[in-house]
């Protein structure tokens, strides 16, 4: 078999967002002033107007500054036909002059608002301790220009809040203070659409001033939130230098462009830390809600492995012998990236295909748009955006678990999603065997593993059968958080808490008469959450400890909460949190298992058959042989080792014995033996005369 790694687990983190149904009448309301900007039918050139409404029985007051600082004068009595109880100014923006001297007597022009701003300061008669609402307004030209003959009208009325800070803003007040006021934002006289009071409204988003704020943030990093509004804030040096390389291939024409056709800039960090970009329909109302923000995990177990599809068959004749080269997917840096799922793979590039698969199965792409406004602000903790849930759950009337369906559509979502991912991953997975004869090497690419085959048969082929590996996995989607958070639908708006800190949410946004009504409706949905089988989770969301009989008493999420779920081969897999979807996907791998066999037909002859026999039995008697010879030495090994534990042991009794088993043969000097005989032979030797 090819060599394979194994995958380990992989844990995907992910956050849903479901809206709660709160009754209109439940929110606190404040005094918030809106302003537009309506045409002067029949004006007089150089001039503008402003027109104070009041909804509340508060008379709105104002100063105007213009870019100098200097106070704008404002003449009084100028009639607004559309607003006929409204207090109306008029301003002179430039005056002109007869000049007979020119052609049909045009005028000689003198501006006396100058700049391409001005600045509003507005309260009411009779406050105390109001703070000014101070409302900047650059408009990237000449104020002279883009107000000639227009009118701005300021309403103040009483509004649900927009943001929780209201409140706490209030409460730092004195009892004695008089009510607050806040800026609400632009209205757009024709649609209705808002923009919240902190980003450029539509009548100052001029294409000068969008420009000047692009070429700002590609020299410096830094976005003009009134401008930019969904770019990360709170910038250091290594998060500047990261949106500067971001939006590198972005030009300033289709900032423009976007900006001014009611799109946003929205920038936001991955799950592995990178920024990426794109365009989103801006925010169309500013309406308070509260939300139920949870947080998933979709974990993925490798289960069983095995061979799955024939990728190549060939055979070698006998005798034959050739190289074959295996090429995988994983050959180069590209084809890994079109070949990475998120079963077995975390990257940047996986978990960016796979949150826009799941941003695609959204059936209302208005949901989509709102779950990354939420998202936007957020900082980068591994949380992907999982969407907003198209069903709302209600929180008011006694009804518990609506909520239920909005999980099973994140459910279905989620199912369809890593479906789609693992089947466009594993099709991009081709394994090729290639033989010697075939192979073609391609530039650019490493060499692919290469192994030599020889078929050692003389009289039968040898067949091969490569089949690519399978992988399965086992996918459980599971709830591991739930917080509340309250939203308008601007990202600035957000406020999320932990169901620990939900009295004080409630505080800050409902009616006190209200608050009881809406938790308990929170905490009914959120112990109503049930998991993969229908069946209710007690032991999820739980009651701090020593509160268990009081109905108002906080909850909070169990950590040690955990889930079971029978795999195959009766592997149970336990994850932490409340198991809510389970899937089962194969995946191709780059294993690859190889069979072989001999074919079945015999190429040769009787008379080869029989060479082939005899060459056998030739072996056979030399191999014989060898043995027989093994043997001897071995009996002469365990000979000398019994004569050396004798002597060892100085045992003379078994020394004996041990003489009389191994008889020592007689060793015969060859040089005296061959003496004798020859004495024998030639008969005595004479002896030599002795000396006289």
């Amino acid at each position: 078999m090819i060599d394979h790694d194994l995958p380990e687990p992989t844990s995907y983190r992910g956050q849903h967002v479901i809206p709660l149904e709160v009754p209109s009448d439940a929110w606190l309301a404040y005094h918030g002033l809106s302003y537009w900007l309506d045409p002067i039918v029949d004006g007089q050139e150089g001039t503008c107007a402003i027109s104070l409404i009041s909804d509340d029985g508060l008379e709105l007051t104002c100063a105007v500054y213009d870019e100098a600082g200097r106070e704008v004068p404002l003449a009084d009595n100028f009639a607004d036909p559309r607003n006929p109880d409204a207090r109306s100014f008029l301003i002179v923006l430039r005056e002109g002059e007869p000049n007979p001297g020119t052609k049909a007597d045009e005028p000689v022009w003198s501006e006396r608002v100058h700049g391409n701003s001005l600045t509003f300061r507005f309260n009411y008669t009779g406050s105390r301790e109001v703070p000014d609402v101070v409302l900047p307004l650059e408009f990237g030209a000449p104020v002279v220009q883009l107000l000639d003959r227009r009118r701005l009208c300021f309403r103040l009325k009483s509004q649900s809040a927009t943001s929780t800070l209201l409140a706490q803003r209030d409460q730092d007040r004195s009892p004695s203070a008089s009510p607050l006021i806040y800026l609400h934002g632009y209205e757009d006289p024709d649609t209705g659409a808002e923009t919240i009071g902190t980003r450029l409204p539509p009548i100052a988003l001029t294409h000068e001033r969008i420009a000047a704020a692009w070429q700002t943030a590609k020299t410096t990093g830094y976005f003009d939130p009134t401008v930019f509004p969904n770019v990360p804030g709170d910038q250091d040096q290594a998060t500047r230098a990261g949106l500067i390389q971001t939006v590198a291939d972005l030009d300033e024409a289709t900032v423009v462009q976007q900006l001014s056709s009611g799109a946003r800039l929205v920038i936001r960090r991955t799950e592995t830390g990178a920024y990426t970009y794109r365009f989103l329909p801006a925010p169309s109302h500013c309406r308070p809600g509260l939300v139920l923000v949870e947080y998933y995990r979709l974990t993925s177990f490798p289960a069983r492995y095995g061979p799955g599809r024939t990728i190549k068959t060939f055979s070698l004749l006998p005798g034959e012998k050739t190289t074959i080269r295996v090429s995988t997917y994983k050959r180069s840096t590209e084809s890994l990236q079109k070949t990475a799922s998120i079963l077995d793979a975390s990257n940047s590039e996986t978990e960016s295909e796979f949150a826009r698969t799941v941003n695609s199965e959204q059936s209302n792409q208005d949901n989509a748009s709102r779950s990354l406004e939420y998202r936007v602000e957020t900082e980068a903790e591994g949380q992907a955006n999982w969407g907003w849930g198209s069903a709302s759950a209600k929180v008011s009337g006694g009804v518990s678990g609506s909520s239920n369906s909005a999980r099973q559509e994140l459910s279905k979502n989620l199912t369809n999603a890593v479906s789609r991912n693992v089947a466009r991953a594993s099709s991009r997975r081709e394994v090729q065997i290639d033989t010697s004869l075939d192979v073609k090497l391609e530039q650019g690419e490493e060499q692919a593993v290469e192994r030599t085959l020889e078929n050692i048969n003389v009289s039968r082929t040898l067949n091969f059968v490569f089949r690519q590996m399978n992988q399965e996995f086992i996918t459980l989607l599971h709830l591991v958080d739930v917080r509340v958070a309250f939203f308008n639908g601007h990202a600035e708006s957000r406020d999320e808490v932990p169901l620990t800190e939900l009295d004080r949410l409630l505080s800050d946004c409902l009616r006190p008469e209200r608050i009881a009504e809406v938790r308990d409706g929170i905490h009914r949905e959120v112990r109503a959450i049930r998991d993969l089988d229908g069946r209710a989770r007690p032991d999820f969301v739980r009651t701090v400890s020593g509160a268990e009989d009081d109905p108002a008493a906080a909850l909070f999420v169990d950590p040690d909460c955990s889930s079971s779920h029978a795999g195959p081969n009766s592997v149970e897999y336990t994850v932490p949190g409340v198991l809510v979807a389970a899937g089962r996907h194969i995946l191709r791998t780059d294993g690859i298992v190889v069979d072989a066999f001999l074919g079945e037909g015999n190429a040769l002859d009787d008379y080869s058959i029989g060479l082939q026999t005899q060459a056998v039995r030739a072996r056979q008697v030399e191999n014989g042989a060898g043995e027989a010879d093994s043997r001897l030495r071995r009996i002469e090994a365990e000979r000398l080792e019994l004569a050396l534990k004798i002597v060892a042991d100085n045992d003379s009794e078994r020394a004996a014995l041990y003489q009389q088993l191994f008889v020592r043969p007689q060793i015969v000097n060859q040089i005296d033996h061959a003496a004798v005989n020859a004495l024998l032979d030639n008969g005595p030797v004479s002896q030599p005369a002795p000396a006289n």
